[in-house]
């Protein structure tokens, strides 16, 4: 049994390596990637890691597609790993309380107890950049204030200050389905905790109430980059999920408050 595997879902993403690249270094075993019928296949060419597998699929994001195929790879590989990682690919986890142990090192030690590690979002932006940059994470280093409020009239561009998105770091023999933010179906009674400060919570999508002391201090972040760069806005345009949206409906919703290097600091 290997120890940590991830789930990833992918459609055209210029820097599906540089994910690969930093997962694995993060002490993750075996990566499987659903391409989701990318136009842009040769986005994998540069990925020559044997410990990386490419699934082609067609329509994993549409309404019905997406977790039925997400579940069906689930249930192929759920028994041969102790860890799962089910993340998309602009959702980076890192270590911050400890800032020089990789996931590995934090399920190993720090959470080797829990069943499920509920990771929130920390809300990455753009500054400005137009073109996709060759690094996203060296180069886009702004977030959102999560202690400012950023009320938005659209619901996808919700403010999150009284509760933000989560994804999960999990293990596979207590949940029988996965969901978008979590697993789902549990087994038995599994300990279920939040990974700022490793109390006990409830299996559901959302941390409530993250504040900028939560993200310096807390044991594990998930840096969410849901828009990297103008360029980026406008492809995400062409998905599925993304269709009834204008591209300032999606910069709008782009706020650039914080320099954060950490993940920065961790590449190079």
């Amino acid at each position: 049994m290997y120890f940590i595997g991830l789930l990833t879902r992918c459609k055209d993403e210029f820097f599906i390596k540089e994910f690969c690249d930093y997962y694995l270094e993060q002490g993750v075993d075996k990566i499987f990637v659903l391409d989701d019928n990318s136009n842009d296949k040769s986005i994998y060419e540069p990925i020559t890691d044997e410990r990386v597998e490419i699934i082609y699929e067609k329509k994993i994001f549409d309404k019905y597609g997406q977790m039925r195929i997400a579940n069906s790879y689930y249930k192929k590989i759920s028994k041969d790993f102790k860890w799962l990682i089910f993340v998309d690919v602009d959702e980076f986890i890192t270590a911050k309380h400890n800032g020089n142990n990789t996931i590995r090192r934090e399920l190993e030690t720090t959470f080797a107890d829990a069943d499920c590690i509920k990771i929130p979002w920390v809300m990455m932006a753009t500054n400005g950049i137009h073109n996709n940059p060759q690094s996203v994470l060296i180069e886009n280093t702004y977030r959102w204030n999560h202690d400012k409020k950023h009320p938005h009239k659209i619901a996808k561009f919700r403010c999150r200050y009284n509760k933000i998105e989560v994804k999960c770091i999990f293990k596979p023999a207590k949940f029988k389905t996965i969901s978008v933010h979590h697993p789902d179906n549990p087994i038995g009674n599994p300990k279920i905790v939040n990974s700022i400060n490793n109390n006990d919570t409830t299996l559901n999508p959302y941390h409530n109430d993250l504040r900028e002391d939560d993200i310096r201090t807390g044991y594990l972040l998930c840096y969410h980059h849901r828009i990297i760069s103008r360029e980026n806005a406008i492809n995400k345009l062409n998905k599925t999920q993304y269709l009834k949206y204008t591209i300032d409906d999606l910069m709008s919703g782009d706020y650039s408050e914080i320099e954060d290097t950490t993940l920065k600091n961790k590449v190079l």
